[in-house]
């Protein structure tokens, strides 16, 4: 890197124009030291790096007065196309992005470089012999955080781990009821109190154990002792392997609800031999018994590699392989091909009509929530009820560029086009005098891709003399919601639910949830009453009547601003077919398969 950018810094001191020749030009040696801040002596180990790079031609000028040449012998856009590509190859495609956006009078070479990364991914065959490799290549501008269940906080970090492993039971969105995975049958005692599970035979680990009762109840005894997501066994007194092929769980209290709450990514099922033994090693090369397997992890790129026994049957790709760009790169920059798993809701560039679009709209809403558990101006109903007021949903929408709906709910009810919501700023004003508020700035904290909507509410609230103080965290500290929730007057978050019931009941019960955490304490034992509750209705209508009261008292205390329900669109190269969106907004790979012979992508 160093060489490149001494090479830069010659080819700006001398203006040289971006010429396909070699540019001849006369030095002096005391220019080069003020060029690059160094001694002469390290000026001539300098021109000696650069020429050994074929990058220039040297010739040293003899005797007092005469001034040494120097050939430039790589022009400028090919040299800078040269190293950005170079730095990809390797892996450093945040280096070779920054480098570039250094050289910012050089956007063609910025527009080269992006045309010739989008040609790296997509579908790569790689043949052997007679046989032929389909393998998936796709950049993604977010690294998981985790690929521990027990851990799981972000719905990306959730989606791999759903391609990793396997839970006992999945929830089926579209018929609305739990089916069999691991586990091929259950049945419970007349009381909800005790669950048997029956599981499969032959499912086997990645790393060739077949998967027994023992796994299943170290995985829950985990999950319950020793993880922020022990809120979905929060009624389980015990489980016990039975025999191999048989769990059994005894309940504190009535769960009506628990299979479903077996469908989370965070009840996914991992192998008690190897986390017994060694769990370092273990989760930097983690075994499941998911459609593919981890093969490689690293601060670049993560690949997948089919799970050719896979007992759901095997899946048409023979790998995945995601290659971690940085976040920070600006939209313009952006590849067609994140729009695979992005979530992005533009065309991608260069794309063609026949290019397939697929549109859903997410399941969760982002948000607002107020720290009623510190001091300041959001203690007072009018002021959070004022807030909400001001904010302007549509507008929000508009000014962001990503189509969506306003929010009345953590879930879209109904035509979403239809929802009310209500902007006025004269009763926000009236509000807003009624608190008392003395002009005291409030602390939103938030994550910088909520940036577009955070900057919007700051500009509405301004307006009615609400000064608003941003903090933006990375993903890591916003998944530590605990550590940042005490300073903040207020925090801004997207959820997306996978599954309705359950991550709803999530987003209020998660040790780490910014809404959980916010709660006073009156509201969040009331809450805890009414989940009970939840857990020991057989009913689903009940159920779903039960967690609306929550939700109803969450806006009437205004102790959540429901914002907007977003739209998730992806656009998919006519090769590619078998894709959808799943319920935690990301394509699932088993069910991804090509065409043949594959078009150009």
């Amino acid at each position: 890197m160093l060489t490149a950018e001494r090479y830069v810094a010659l080819l700006n001191h001398y203006s040289v124009p971006n010429i396909s020749e070699p540019r001849e030009v006369e030095v002096a040696l005391e220019d080069l030291t003020n060029l690059f801040h160094c001694t002469e002596r390290n000026v001539k180990l300098i021109i000696r790096k650069l020429q050994e790079e074929s990058l220039i031609q040297w010739s040293p000028g003899r005797g007092r007065g005469h001034r040494s040449r120097l050939i430039f012998q790589v022009n400028r856009e090919s040299f800078l196309l040269d190293f950005a590509q170079r730095l990809a190859k390797k892996g450093e495609y945040r280096e070779a992005f920054e480098f570039l956006h250094q050289q910012e009078e050089d956007k063609a070479v910025l527009e080269n470089f992006i045309h010739w990364l989008n040609d790296q991914f997509g579908v790569e065959q790689l043949t052997a012999g007679k046989s032929c490799k389909d393998i998936f290549r796709l950049p993604v501008y977010r690294a998981p955080l985790t690929l521990d269940p027990a851990k799981l906080f972000y719905g990306f970090d959730a989606h791999l781990v759903r391609q990793l492993f396997d839970r006992l039971v999945q929830y089926d969105s579209d018929q609305g009821q739990v089916n069999p995975m691991i586990a091929h049958h259950w049945d419970h005692n007349e009381a909800a109190t005790e669950w048997t599970f029956h599981l499969r035979k032959g499912v086997r680990f990645h790393h060739g154990k077949e998967l027994t009762a023992e796994d299943v109840a170290f995985t829950f005894n985990r999950l319950h002792n020793e993880s922020m997501n022990d809120w979905l066994l929060s009624t389980m007194d015990r489980v016990e392997a039975v025999d191999p092929r048989t769990v059994k769980m005894v309940l504190t209290q009535p769960n009506w609800l628990l299979p479903r709450l077996l469908c989370s990514s965070c009840a996914s099922i991992v192998p008690a031999d190897l986390l017994s033994r060694d769990p370092n090693a273990y989760w930097q090369l983690p075994s499941g018994t998911g459609p593919f397997r981890l093969s490689h992890w690293s601060d670049n790129r993560m690949d997948l590699d089919v799970n050719p026994t896979y007992f759901l049957g095997r899946a048409y790709l023979d790998g995945v392989s995601l290659v971690f760009l940085p976040d920070n790169i600006p939209n313009s920059s952006r590849l067609k091909w994140e729009q695979l798993i992005g979530n992005d809701s533009r065309l991608p560039a260069k794309a063609g009509c026949d290019w397939q679009k697929i549109e859903t709209l997410c399941k969760g809403c982002s948000l607002i929530t107020w720290n009623r558990n510190k001091k300041g101006p959001h203690q007072s109903l009018s002021f959070r009820q004022a807030v909400n007021l001001m904010i302007d949903r549509q507008g929000m929408i508009a000014h962001s560029g990503k189509p969506g709906y306003p929010a009345r709910s953590f879930i879209p009810l109904g035509d979403p086009s239809l929802a009310f919501y209500r902007h006025d700023p004269a009763a926000a004003r009236q509000l807003l005098e009624e608190s008392g508020y003395k002009g005291e700035p409030i602390r939103i904290v938030t994550s910088h891709t909520e940036r577009d909507d955070i900057e919007w509410i700051r500009t509405q609230c301004a307006s009615i003399g609400i000064p608003v103080e941003i903090e933006y965290c990375d993903k890591t500290k916003m998944a530590q919601t605990a550590d940042i929730s005490k300073d903040a007057d207020g925090i801004l978050t997207t959820l997306v639910f996978a599954d309705d019931e359950v991550c709803e009941l999530e987003s209020l019960l998660q040790q780490d949830s910014s809404i959980h955490q916010h709660m006073p304490q009156e509201l969040r034992q009331w809450m805890n009453g009414i989940v009970n509750e939840v857990l020991a209705s057989p009913s689903g209508e009940r159920r779903r009547a039960l967690l609306q009261q929550i939700e109803h008292r969450l806006l009437e205390e205004a102790q959540v601003l429901f914002l907007v329900h977003r739209l998730l669109n992806i656009y998919v190269h006519p090769s590619i077919k078998g894709v959808a969106i799943n319920n935690l907004g990301w394509i699932d790979f088993k069910e991804i398969w090509l065409t043949s012979p594959h078009p150009a992508v």
